[in-house]
């Protein structure tokens, strides 16, 4: 918690005057200041806090999170990760560390996809049931339909998609026999699913459910990799290990336990490196396992040893006076300059992440193949253009905007040339598709040869199902947080592109690795990012709970395990709720007391955490007769002034108006767009005390053409024209 360190004599402030180069991240709930610092926040709390509950679960039931304990936890490791390279990157320039302060609620608020969108640019509430106060929502579609053994992802398409993704599939249909008159006749290029009628989406329904009843989720995923029909199967932990594309690229690890006499096996590396691949060295440590080898090694010190030692942590980059000076005004990614080919969200924000902290980011569009982000809903004032999208304009601030035609070769060779200015390459097509393009790695080292290359698409560059397109909206249900996410007795949760905003993180991390390397060696490499793998980072404690005891993990609702009452609660007001997490007999004599300690509070079936878990139905329904006579706000306020977690389940308006912590981090940045005029996007999860992050809007279509073609290549306005000319730049 705040503080707590401060406390013992090993705060950041004290840490800095032994160590000026130390640099530390602190990780709490809401973060070292405001009026949350001191909230108790379990895992359902910061997911309810930062508006993600609010989005997932049923209409008819509470809002739900990913039922197993601590994602939002986990993601925040990855940030702090991040966090600290970026740190490192400034202390090579100035000499100094500096402290990094994150915010579990500011990163779960990262994870919510559209929510303040919606609430910024058309003050439409996203929630279980869709858009509330939306008129004309267009009718609901099906992203999970079950099948012989499970459920699979898959979304049919109209309109200029429907051939490629939907026909394929009523294809397939067809060679089976099941595919009726009203599925043959439509015609998929023409069809705007915004519009159709529910009824007639129900009749596509009937026959496809049908089919997919007939086989097993491995039967379909097959076959659909064969046929490129983008669909992927809802997977438990047992499939995650027995997936042969995980094999393939020989992902899991053993590492040995001597301790249990047997290896176990884990996830493994996040990206495949081609320099230096990161690795598991060994299992997590026993509880003081290393005292003496450590405490040894230190006290065999000799004096001079100890005092260069002193020397080198005080100084870690040795700089003169005026080169600090200098330095000390540049942002930590200041003359780096990346090549952006990027599209949707998980590498666009990753990339997006370089340019708020100083890189030069060029991202390459085509005014006829653009980010298809552009055209996704919410647009300012509900008025389409391919500037106004809100999630466009979340996920691409900072950015130069280039629009160059890639399918000519001349495309290809200026595309080069920012290559040869550059010192990252960052792209998430499918596997090969930029290599087919002429642009892969090996011809982008011929003209750049330290250049650093990220690509990171749904399963790798390499293995069987390596080019099978697919979205966030697939890798969520592949990667098993869709499977045990909702209540044990319905269906899964459709989670969205969830992955999608856990992503940006690893990619940035690998990237962040690799310029720091090149630092020290002068090589580039790359950098081959499957996405599947990066995300079963976050599954790893349910993959390893089903290898040692074969236990496979499953939807819960809100329960969790070691608390109880545990859950999302009614309030007082339209859908509003409160989410309350009691983990100790302590904190269970506090919740009696705010709520008047009734005499139910004392009775057996209560008085431990077991009775309470074995009577926790009716539990549930004793806690909100009490909260439904309060709003959220309050009964929040009241519970984290005892002592127990609590927090508001709260929505876009919420988050994007009242939240008072959300204020105080000054998290939503408002910016000046020449097409939208005045909007807000979300600024970093974390706050680093001395370089801070610079958060511009998002580029027009094609705005810096000119400017990066003459600034940055330094071409002619006649070299420009003649690109003009013959139909380069678009």
């Amino acid at each position: 918690p705040p503080g707590y360190m401060d406390k013992l004599g090993l705060g950041y402030s004290a840490l800095e005057k032994v160590n000026p180069g130390v640099i530390m991240a602190s990780i709490t709930p809401f973060g070292q200041t405001g009026p949350y610092k001191d909230y108790k926040a379990s895992d359902i709390v910061a997911w309810a806090m930062g508006g993600v509950m609010y989005m997932w679960g049923d209409v008819d039931r509470p809002p739900v999170h990913v039922s197993h304990h601590s994602q939002a936890h986990l993601d925040a490791g990855i940030q702090a990760a991040m966090a600290a390279m970026i740190a490192l990157f400034y202390r090579h320039m100035t000499g100094k560390g500096q402290h990094i302060d994150l915010s579990i609620q500011d990163i779960v608020v990262w994870l919510t996809q559209m929510l303040t969108a919606y609430w910024d640019m058309v003050k439409v509430t996203q929630w279980r049931g869709g858009l509330r106060g939306r008129p004309g929502v267009a009718p609901r579609t099906r992203g999970l339909w079950p099948c012989k053994d499970g459920y699979v992802a898959w979304n049919y398409a109209g309109g200029a998609n429907g051939d490629r993704y939907s026909l394929p599939l009523v294809e397939w249909m067809e060679e089976e026999g099941m595919a009726d008159d009203f599925l043959r006749g439509m015609d998929w290029e023409t069809l705007d699913l915004a519009t159709l009628p529910q009824d007639e989406m129900d009749r596509m329904a009937e026959p496809t459910l049908k089919f997919f009843m007939k086989h097993t989720r491995a039967e379909l995923f097959e076959e659909a990799v064969k046929r490129r029909v983008r669909l992927y199967p809802v997977a438990t932990t047992k499939d995650m290990l027995e997936s042969i594309q995980l094999a393939a690229r020989e992902y899991w690890v053993e590492i040995e336990h001597p301790e249990l006499g047997t290896t176990i096996t884990y996830p493994g590396a996040f990206v495949k490196a081609s320099e230096v691949p990161p690795r598991i060295s060994r299992r997590a440590p026993l509880i003081g396992e290393h005292n003496r080898e450590i405490y040894e090694k230190e006290l065999a010190l000799s004096r001079e040893e100890l005092l260069t030692l002193k020397q080198v942590k005080s100084h870690p980059t040795k700089l003169n006076k005026e080169s600090q000076s200098e330095n000390l005004a540049k942002k930590p990614l200041e003359g780096i300059t990346v090549v952006d080919f990027t599209w949707i969200a998980a590498a666009p924000l990753a990339v997006r992440t370089l340019a708020d902290y100083g890189a030069q980011v060029i991202k390459i569009e085509g005014r006829n193949r653009y980010d298809v982000v552009r055209v996704v809903a919410p647009f300012k004032d509900d008025v389409f253009g391919l500037n106004r999208g809100g999630n466009y304009n979340y996920y691409n601030n900072g950015k130069l905007d280039v629009t160059l035609n890639l399918a000519t070769p001349k495309g290809v060779e200026v595309a080069k040339k920012f290559v040869t200015r550059a010192d990252i390459v960052v792209e998430n097509f499918a596997g090969g598709v930029l290599t087919r393009m002429g642009l892969g790695y090996e011809e982008l080292k011929k003209v750049k040869p330290d250049i650093i290359m990220l690509s990171a698409c749904m399963q790798g560059q390499t293995g069987p199902k390596a080019n099978h397109p697919g979205l966030g909206s697939h890798l969520t249900p592949l990667s098993g947080f869709t499977h045990i996410t909702g209540w044990p007795d319905r269906q899964p949760q459709n989670l969205g592109i969830f992955t999608d905003f856990v992503l940006p993180h690893f990619n940035a991390l690998a990237i962040l690795s690799a310029l720091d390397y090149r630092r020290r060696t002068g090589k580039g490499q790359y950098l081959d990012v499957s996405q599947y793998e990066a995300t079963l980072h976050l599954m790893a404690p349910l993959t390893l709970d089903y290898v040692v005891n074969q236990r496979e993990a499953m939807r819960m609702g809100n329960r969790y395990a070691y608390a109880a009452p545990h859950g999302a609660y009614r309030c007082y007001g339209e859908d509003r709720w409160c989410a309350i997490a009691v983990s100790t007999d302590e904190e269970w004599q506090s919740f009696g007391k705010v709520i008047g300690n009734p005499a139910w509070t004392a009775s057996p079936k209560f008085s431990t955490l077991l009775a309470r878990k074995e009577n926790e139905e009716e539990l549930d329904k004793l806690v909100e007769e009490w909260t439904i006579n309060h709003s959220p706000e309050e009964v929040m306020s009241l519970m984290q002034a005892a002592g127990v977690a609590a927090g508001v389940v709260e929505n876009g308006e919420d988050l994007m108006e009242h939240d008072p912590q959300l204020k105080h981090r000054n998290f939503f940045k408002e910016l000046d767009h020449p097409e939208m005029g005045k909007h807000r996007v979300r600024g970093p999860a974390f706050v680093l005390s001395k370089s801070p992050s610079e958060v511009r809007r998002s580029p027009l279509l094609g705005e810096h053409s000119e400017y990066a073609l003459k600034e940055v290549l330094g071409m002619s306005d006649e070299q420009v024209a003649e690109l003009v000319i013959e139909g380069v730049l678009e």
